[in-house]
């Protein structure tokens, strides 16, 4: 029955299979890898070119430097010490003449050791300057110990450096120091009490609203809550810094005007740490 069965016979369609052998790969091309490559030897080779120009090429390289705020102390002295520091190595073989590498730090350290400043602050300017900005402390008085003469500031810190001029002798308070022992301290701190100091301080400021009376010089010794006032052609006056200056120099200017009178520069002290109780030598009769 199936004889006679229209047979027709059907072409295998090759296109559309997927005639992939498993057990054949084909090669892989090698361009990505090559690309891959490339790029990180590119990659290399550019952070070093960079590395080498940051910190090893001469461009970096600072030459100049610059010293703001300094007006008591030669720039040379400060100037010297920044390009010492250019000259160091750093981190093994860099050289802090590069200033990516120049350390200011340890500069700040260097100058704070030698000198004392209210502040101080480093700036590297781009590419070859360095920059150092100073805020001096200003002088406040005359510190001496024995025959040598220093600048101190409202915050007690003695100035070394400069040499005190003749002319500055007379501008400023001279508060010598006759304790016996050295009260420059470390980092050039003057050993005074805040009280004492702002005694001393504000009595320097009463005194002068009374130019017919010349301070030659203030004196602290061993003695407790006592200073001293030499006067120019006149006595020593003893002031107690625990009681009011006003109060004092009010009760001096009295006894000055009323007792003393022209016997001031025959006057050899006179005492007022006591109150009302003053005690004068020699004494002089009304």
């Amino acid at each position: 029955m199936f004889k006679n069965a229209c047979y027709k016979k059907i072409k295998k369609d090759y296109q559309h299979k997927n005639l992939k052998n498993p057990f054949f790969r084909r090669p892989k091309s090698d361009k990505p890898k090559y690309i891959t490559k490339l790029y990180v030897t590119g990659g290399i080779l550019a952070f070093i070119l960079l590395f080498w120009f940051l910190f090893f090429s001469f461009f970096w390289n600072w030459d100049k430097v610059t010293i703001e705020g300094l007006t008591c102390l030669p720039a040379a002295e400060i100037e010297k010490i920044v390009l010492e520091q250019g000259s160091e190595s750093r981190w093994l073989f860099f050289k802090q003449s590069n200033i990516f590498i120049f350390d200011d730090k340890s500069v700040i350290k260097k100058i704070t050791d030698n000198y004392n400043f209210a502040g101080l602050d480093i700036k590297k300017t781009w590419p070859r300057t360095i920059t150092v900005k100073i805020s001096e402390r200003p002088y406040s008085f005359i510190w001496q110990e024995g025959s040598d003469l220093f600048y101190a500031s409202s915050d007690a810190y003695a100035i070394k450096g400069p040499t005190v001029s003749d002319e500055d002798q007379k501008k400023y308070p001279i508060l010598e120091n006759k304790t016996g022992q050295a009260l420059i301290g470390s980092r050039d701190k003057i050993n005074l009490q805040d009280d004492f100091l702002g005694f001393f301080l504000g009595l320097n400021n009463e005194l002068n609203e009374h130019p017919e009376l010349e301070v030659e010089k203030f004196i602290i010794d061993s003695e407790f809550n006592t200073l001293q006032v030499k006067f120019l052609n006149g006595p020593v006056v003893y002031f107690n810094t625990r009681t009011m200056s006003t109060d004092q120099l009010t009760n001096f200017l009295l006894v000055k005007n009323a007792k003393i009178k022209d016997n001031f520069s025959k006057t050899n002290y006179i005492d007022l740490r006591y109150g009302d109780k003053i005690f004068i030598n020699p004494e002089f009769s009304n």
